[in-house]
C-alpha cells in the first residue's frame, strides 16, 4: 500500500549522471545502483528521487533525448528490482520528460505516487498543462522552486540569475505570486514549495532563508508541504574556515546540525532531500534522546 504522503520525511537522492557535483558517477554505469535499490526495496517510507541531468553551473545542459536515453539505460538495469507501492520523484525541469518517466514506471510497477521535482521555478504553459492534467490526482505532487531562472532551458545557468535584496521578502513575493496562479488553476493542493537553497541566490540569502524559514512557512497555509534540500550544498562549505582539512565531511556535519534545528523548530509537513538516506532518521533519534 502506498504510504500517505504527509507521513514521509525523507527524499533520497539517486543521481544517474556522469558529472553530478555531489556524487559524480556514483550510480552511473556501476553495480552500486542495483545494490542500493535492492537494499531499499522494503523502505517505502523513503521517497526515491531519480535525476538524469546535473544542473550544476559548471556542466553543460543535455538534450531531452539524452536525458531519456540515460533513463532508458537505468530502467533496463533495474528490471529485476520491485519499486511498487512507494513514492517516486523525478528530478527534471522538463514536464515532457516527467511524463515519459512516469509512463514507463507505470508499465512495470503498481501502486506508486509520482513527484515532478522541478528545480527551474518557471511557470509556463507546459507546467500549467501538466498540473491541470493531474488536478485532484492523489498520487501526484509537483515541487515548485524559488529561483529567478527565466526559462527551463537555462536551468543549468541558474547562478547567472541573481537578485540582490532581502531574501525572505523575495521568497514570499515569489511564492505568493505562484500560489495565486495555482489557485486559479485549481491545483494548489498538488504543489509543494521548495526554497531551493543554492539556486540563483547569494550566500547571504541562503543563510537568511535557513535562519528564518519558519517565518517564510508561516506566511502560507499550515497545510502547505515544503521540501528542504541542504545536502552537499556548496555554500555550506564556504561557511567553514579556509584551512578546514575535510571540507566535505565538516559540511555534512553542519548539514546534520541544521536538520536538527529544522526538525525541532518547524511545524507542519516538511521533508528533506538528502544524499545520506539515514541522516533524517539519525537526527530524529538524537532529538528523542536529548
Amino acid at each position: 500500500m502506498l504510504p500517505e504522503f504527509k507521513t514521509l520525511n525523507t527524499m533520497g537522492v539517486i543521481n544517474i549522471t556522469p558529472n553530478s557535483f555531489s556524487d559524480p558517477k556514483k550510480f552511473f554505469h556501476t553495480v552500486q545502483l542495483e545494490e542500493t535499490l535492492k537494499s531499499l526495496q522494503n523502505r517505502r517510507d523513503l521517497i526515491l528521487d531519480f535525476g538524469f541531468e546535473s544542473t550544476a553551473p559548471m556542466n553543460d545542459s543535455i538534450s531531452d533525448s539524452e536525458e531519456r536515453a540515460r533513463f532508458d539505460l537505468f530502467f533496463e538495469r533495474i528490471k529485476d528490482i520491485d519499486l511498487s507501492d512507494r513514492w517516486i520523484s523525478f528530478d527534471t525541469y522538463r514536464p515532457s520528460s516527467f511524463r515519459y518517466f512516469e509512463s514507463r514506471f507505470k508499465e512495470r510497477y503498481r501502486g506508486q505516487g509520482f513527484i515532478f521535482n522541478d528545480v527551474s521555478g518557471v511557470i509556463d504553459q507546459e507546467l500549467e498543462t501538466l498540473l491541470k492534467d493531474k488536478k485532484n490526482d492523489p498520487f501526484f505532487r509537483a515541487i515548485f522552486s524559488f529561483t529567478y531562472i527565466p526559462s527551463r532551458e537555462l536551468t543549468g545557468k541558474h547562478m547567472t540569475f541573481l537578485r540582490e535584496g532581502d531574501g525572505m521578502a523575495l521568497a514570499i513575493e515569489h511564492f505568493k505570486a505562484a500560489e495565486k496562479k495555482f489557485k486559479e488553476w485549481g491545483v494548489d493542493h498538488e504543489v509543494i514549495f521548495d526554497p531551493c537553497f543554492g539556486f540563483s541566490k547569494t550566500y547571504e540569502q541562503n543563510w537568511e532563508l535557513i535562519h528564518h524559514f519558519q517565518t517564510l512557512k508561516e506566511a502560507f497555509s499550515p497545510e502547505r508541504s515544503w521540501l528542504i534540500g541542504l545536502s552537499k550544498k556548496s555554500f555550506l562549505r564556504k561557511s567553514l574556515l579556509p584551512e578546514t582539512a575535510d571540507l566535505f565531511g565538516e559540511a555534512e556535519k553542519l548539514h546534520e546540525k541544521l536538520l536538527q534545528n529544522f526538525l525541532s523548530t518547524t511545524n507542519g509537513h516538511c521533508f528533506f532531500r538528502v544524499h545520506d538516506f539515514e541522516i533524517v532518521e539519525r537526527v530524529l533519534k538524537q532529538l528523542q534522546h536529548s
